[in-house]
């Protein structure tokens, strides 16, 4: 019987929960190290576009998928103060799915043989593993050894507040609203709504107290469009999430040696195209697909890095945008 090939997978998130759950058992002897795995309960919701609904549909969880995908009127973009759209609406069914629910359902299928082991990984050139795959986030330390000087994260002057409603959207205020150097989001999930905010802010450092920031939500956004406004008004600082937005660096390949990045480590890129999960679940499926065929993973990275990349820069550019205004060409 031939020897399994030793995967150390650094980080438990959405990346690393997909490639655990996507590898072999038969061919990989498998660790999955978190340095603090009760993250795993909190966070906001992630968009899971059609390819990674796929994905997750082989990897045996098309009933989350499926509770969780809403025709959603995807592409409303409105003017913040007045409601008005800005820019066509497009329909598309999406899923929308809490990121609790589904890390816990990648979470069911780990194989039993996949090793856990709660420690933090300052020093990933030491792990003893064939392949050391960074799903280690924004914060990667697997990407230092991938690309080399230049591999921190960068900050941006972006705060996101995140939260929750139980009540369901208003008819017609799904989407998103610009202007003013401030973007409001509202999204359906389950019978209510998970709604962001983006804004610049000075706030910090981080952890980010989350009153504070809702207060300073407030007080930036009390001119927002009913009803989306009274999401603000309704929200309580136990049920929102405040952080700094962070991007991972420029990246020219994803893979050295025995090193791979995916997910946020390879291309943390700012929310505005709603891909991070996505590509987070493409990376890890594909990938695992990739590991020990000949030339497979060059094969890999030549796929799947100029398309997040490419959504990397595109990200940002779609962020500056909303907080700076659309053209007056573009103007509804």
């Amino acid at each position: 019987m031939a020897e399994r090939t030793r995967v150390s997978i650094v980080g438990g998130g959405v990346a690393g929960l997909a490639l655990a759950a996507a590898l072999d058992p038969g061919r990989f002897a498998v660790r999955v190290l978190e340095a603090e795995p009760e993250r795993a309960a909190s966070g906001g919701a992630l968009t899971i576009w059609p390819a990674a609904a796929r994905a997750l549909r082989r990897l045996g969880v098309g009933e989350l998928v499926a509770r969780h995908t809403h025709p959603v009127d995807g592409g409303t973009v409105r003017d913040l103060r007045t409601g008005r759209a800005l820019l066509p609406s497009a329909s598309a069914r999406l899923t929308i799915v809490p990121r609790p629910d589904l890390l816990a359902a990648l979470e069911a299928r780990v194989p039993d043989s996949v090793v856990r082991e709660q420690v933090a990984v300052d020093d990933p050139g030491v792990l003893d593993a064939d392949l050391v795959v960074g799903a280690d986030g924004v914060r990667s330390r697997v990407r230092e050894l991938v690309r080399g000087r230049g591999g921190d994260r960068s900050p941006t002057p972006y705060l996101a507040l995140r939260g929750f409603s139980d009540r369901p959207p208003a008819p017609g205020t799904v989407g998103e609203y610009w202007g003013g150097g401030r973007l409001l989001g509202v999204v359906p999930v389950g019978g209510g709504i998970y709604w962001f905010t983006t804004h610049r802010s000075a706030l910090g450092p981080e952890p980010i107290d989350p009153g504070e920031a809702l207060g300073e939500v407030r007080e930036v956004f009390a001119d927002v469009a009913a009803p989306a406004g009274a999401l603000l008004a309704q929200a309580h600082a136990d049920r929102v999430v405040a952080t700094r937005i962070w991007v991972a660096p420029p990246m020219t390949r994803y893979v050295r040696g025995r090193y791979v990045v995916i997910g946020d480590a390879a291309h943390a890129m700012t929310p505005n195209l709603g891909r991070g999960a996505n590509d987070a679940i493409l990376d890890a499926v594909t990938l695992a697909r990739a590991i020990g065929s000949r030339g497979g993973l060059a094969r890999w990275q030549a796929r799947r890095l100029p398309f997040t990349q490419g959504a990397r820069v595109a990200s940002g550019a779609v962020m500056r945008v909303a907080l700076g205004g659309l053209p007056p060409g573009r103007r509804g």
